[in-house]
C-alpha cells in the first residue's frame, strides 16, 4: 500500500511536471503547424497509443450503440473544441498566461453548477470565486475595448472559450461516466474528437517546409506523455491518492508552466502576472479544499446510516 502511493505520488507529479510543460510546447508548434492540424496530429498518435492500453486494460468494454452520440458529442466538445480554443489562446498569449487561465476551470465548473444546477454555494466557494475574480482582473490587463480587438485579448477570449467547453463536456460526459471505465472514455473520445479535427485541418496552411526536429519532437512529447501516458498515470494516481490530493498537485501546474516559460522561452514574468496567478491558485485551492470537506462529510453520513 505505502509502495502504491509513493508511486502514485511520484506519478501526478510527473504528471504535473508533463502538463505544466505541455503548453511550451503548443506555443512553440503553431509557429509552424497550425492549431487544428496540431491537434489532428497529436490525438492521432495519442488515439494509436490508447488503443493499446484499452487493449490490456480493459479488453471485454464494448462502446454500446446508444453511447456512440455521447461519446462523439464529448469528443467534439471535450477535444476538437477545447483544443481549437487552447491551441489559439496558446499561440495569441505567453504560454504562463494561458496556463493560469486554465487553472480556473475548477471555479467556472463551480460557477456553472451554481446558475443552471441550483448546487448551494458555501460561503468558503463564495470567497473562492470573487478572489478568481480579483486575479483574473489583476491577469487580464487590458481594457475592455481592447479585449477583442488586440492579439492579447482574442487570446484570452480564446482561453476562456477552452474553460467553457471543458465544463460542457463535463456534462457531456456524465451519460456514459458510470458505465466505462475513464481509459476506455478518453480512447473513444480522443477518437472521435482526432476524427472531427480533420476537416478543419484541410482549411489551414501549414509551413511544413520549416518543420525541423525540434517541432517533431515538441508534437511527440504532447501526443505520447501528455495525451497518452499522461492522463493513464494520472488515473492512477487518483485511485490510490485520491481526488482532493491529485487535484492539490494539479494546482501547481500553472507554477510549473510559468517557471518554465521563463527559463526556456526567456518569456517576461510581470508584477501584476505574479499577483493575478497567486490569486487564482488561491482560489482553486480553497474551492477544492470545500470539495473535500463537502464530499467526506457526505461519505461519512452515508456510512453512520449504514
Amino acid at each position: 500500500m505505502k509502495n502504491n502511493k509513493a508511486l502514485a505520488t511520484l506519478g501526478i507529479i510527473s504528471v504535473v511536471l508533463m502538463w505544466g510543460v505541455s503548453f511550451l510546447c503548443i506555443k512553440v508548434s503553431v509557429v509552424v503547424v497550425q492549431p487544428m492540424t496540431l491537434g489532428f496530429i497529436r490525438f492521432f498518435i495519442a488515439s494509436i497509443l490508447l488503443a493499446l492500453i484499452v487493449k490490456i486494460k480493459c479488453p471485454n468494454e464494448k462502446l454500446e450503440k446508444k453511447d456512440v452520440k455521447y461519446m462523439m458529442a464529448a469528443g467534439f466538445i471535450g477535444v476538437t473544441l477545447y483544443f481549437y480554443f487552447e491551441n489559439n489562446g496558446v499561440k495569441l498569449l505567453p504560454a504562463s498566461s494561458a496556463s493560469l487561465i486554465i487553472a480556473l476551470i475548477p471555479i467556472f465548473t463551480l460557477i456553472f453548477d451554481t446558475i443552471f444546477f441550483k448546487t448551494r454555494i458555501t460561503l468558503v466557494h463564495g470567497i473562492s470565486v470573487i478572489v478568481s475574480l480579483i486575479g483574473v482582473y489583476l491577469l487580464v490587463d487590458i481594457s475592455f475595448k481592447d479585449l477583442f480587438v488586440s492579439k492579447s485579448g482574442k487570446g484570452y477570449l480564446m482561453m476562456f472559450g477552452a474553460i467553457f467547453s471543458w465544463v460542457v463536456y463535463c456534462i457531456t460526459t456524465k451519460p456514459v461516466f458510470d458505465k466505462y471505465s475513464q481509459t476506455f472514455i478518453v480512447y473513444y473520445q480522443s477518437l472521435f474528437g482526432t476524427i472531427l479535427f480533420f476537416p478543419f485541418a484541410l482549411f489551414e496552411k501549414n509551413l511544413w517546409s520549416q518543420i525541423n526536429m525540434n517541432i517533431v519532437l515538441n508534437i511527440l512529447y504532447l501526443s505520447i506523455f501528455c495525451s497518452a501516458i499522461g492522463f493513464v498515470v494520472y488515473v492512477y494516481s487518483m485511485k490510490h491518492l485520491g481526488v482532493f490530493t491529485t487535484s492539490l498537485y494539479l494546482n501547481i501546474m500553472p507554477v510549473v508552466t510559468c517557471v518554465s516559460s521563463y527559463i526556456i522561452l526567456k518569456e517576461a514574468i510581470y508584477k501584476n502576472q505574479i499577483i493575478g496567478g497567486i490569486f487564482i491558485i488561491v482560489s482553486v485551492y480553497l474551492s477544492s479544499w470545500q470539495e473535500y470537506r463537502l464530499n467526506k462529510k457526505i461519505l461519512n453520513k452515508e456510512q453512520n446510516i449504514s
